[in-house]
């Protein structure tokens, strides 16, 4: 493989991820951001967010001179046969994505294109911006170029190891050439390649995501329905897992999903539908479950405490899954607001985003170092993140440490027998319903 240079234009997780995983396998990678406190930090070899082994794949690169942060485009663009644009592509308040930092990092871009070069969107956008993109730099940029789309599918907590590992590598191209480019640069990665034009390459991330959110929401409304019906939602989602052409992946009940991806592409493939007359009926409704989630899961709170003002309860899990420290459309952060709301005193533990939530709710939540400190004296457990951290939680311990032996599971961790049977008020969701104190 002869390695190539590359720039990789911002450094959240998917351009550091790629940047870093790209430079790793030999070749010689800039990472571009607009904000010199973050790439002077990145420079030393700091990450600014928690993902499992990313730290150490940024600093091998740093000291092997493969990695680059710079917040300069005239010395990395020129340089780069390949420019991925990796900016964030928020929510409006009309599910629309914003589209600012993709239209102002292209417009850059184009700037300083040096012979042939390859704007690639890993992004996720609407359905062929790319000609707004290219209509908007034609008078620009001074050099041939071309646009492709090559969409991440990396998750947060394993994003390393998805992109060294990936399902699929999906490149929607124009031409024969930019596709050959692509294909060169991902050789030394496993994975089905998926070669199409662009519009079909964008689609594909906004399935991937729309699908899983909707298996998610399924069940969470099947979750309900079994409370109704007086079955186990574990059990029967398990049982109907089995089936190859189900699978249990994602087809777990919980407080909701969240993060930056579900609920940004779940809205906006609504708004995309809606733009080309298609009323996207289910997704709608995948996003009314999830909105509800919530409620659902408060309303056991209040079911076992009644009124929870001046009630000492503890959250466990504060980000919007494991092995991450992002709060992002967290369930945890509308749980905490509700709690607060209705006067409840807060203590809460999590592995990673304790800061993102001290930050933001100031005196409002008390973090502790251990789950067991921030259990004492509390009247419920709430579990909104299923760290495995939590699944070998001493309970005994826990049920001396606490006020009230009460747990709400969030995430169906807990056996519910082996529970009960250790003394404790137990309800999860959807599970068999549980004794009373």
């Amino acid at each position: 493989m002869t390695p190539m240079t590359i720039t990789i234009i911002g450094t959240g997780y998917v351009g550091l991820v790629t940047g870093a995983v790209f430079a790793d396998f030999g070749h010689k990678v800039y990472c571009v951001d607009i904000d010199p406190k973050k790439i002077d930090s990145l420079k030393k070899g700091n990450v600014p967010f928690f993902e499992p082994g990313l730290e150490e794949l940024v600093r091998r690169n740093l000291v092997q001179k493969r990695l680059i942060f710079t917040t300069s485009y005239e010395t990395s663009v020129p340089k780069s046969k390949v420019v991925f644009i990796c900016v964030g592509t928020p929510p409006k308040t009309n599910g629309e994505a914003d589209l600012t930092y993709l239209f102002d990092a292209v417009k850059e871009t184009a700037k300083h294109l040096k012979g042939y070069t390859l704007i690639t969107i890993k992004s996720t956008v609407p359905i062929g911006v790319e000609e707004k993109l290219e209509e908007t730099i034609k008078g620009t940029a001074k050099n041939k170029f071309e646009f492709a789309s090559c969409p991440e599918f990396l998750k947060e907590g394993s994003a390393v190891e998805d992109a060294k590992n990936p399902d699929r590598i999906v490149i929607g191209t124009k031409s024969k050439k930019a596709a050959d480019l692509l294909l060169d640069l991902y050789k030394h990665l496993n994975g089905q390649r998926v070669v199409c034009d662009l519009r079909s390459a964008q689609t594909i991330k906004y399935v991937a995501n729309t699908f899983l959110a909707t298996k998610i929401s399924f069940a969470n409304a099947v979750a309900d329905i079994c409370e109704k019906l007086g079955a186990d939602a574990e059990i029967v989602l398990s049982g109907a897992g089995y089936d190859k052409r189900i699978g249990r992946n994602f087809l777990y009940p919980g407080v909701g999903y969240g993060g930056s991806c579900f609920p940004k592409d779940v809205s906006a493939f609504i708004h995309i539908a809606d733009n080309v007359g298609y009323n996207f009926q289910l997704l709608k409704s995948v996003e009314d479950i999830n909105h509800n989630q919530v409620n659902v899961f408060f309303q056991k709170v209040t079911k076992h405490l009644k009124k929870l003002d001046g009630k000492t309860v503890t959250v466990l899990g504060l980000s919007f899954k494991p092995n991450t420290d992002d709060i992002r459309e967290a369930p945890s952060v509308k749980v905490i607001s509700k709690l607060l709301e209705q006067g409840a005193i807060i203590q809460a533990y999590d592995p990673a985003a304790a800061n993102h939530i001290r930050n933001m709710f100031k005196d409002g939540v008390k973090i502790y170092e251990n789950p067991y400190d921030a259990l004492e004296g509390s009247e419920a457990m709430l579990i909104i993140t299923e760290w495995n951290e939590f699944k070998e939680l001493d309970l005994t311990k826990v049920k001396h440490t606490m006020s009230k032996p009460i747990i709400i599971d969030g995430r169906n961790i807990y056996n519910p027998e082996t529970v009960r049977s250790l003394g404790f008020v137990y309800e999860g969701i959807g599970r068999i319903q549980s004794n009373k104190l």
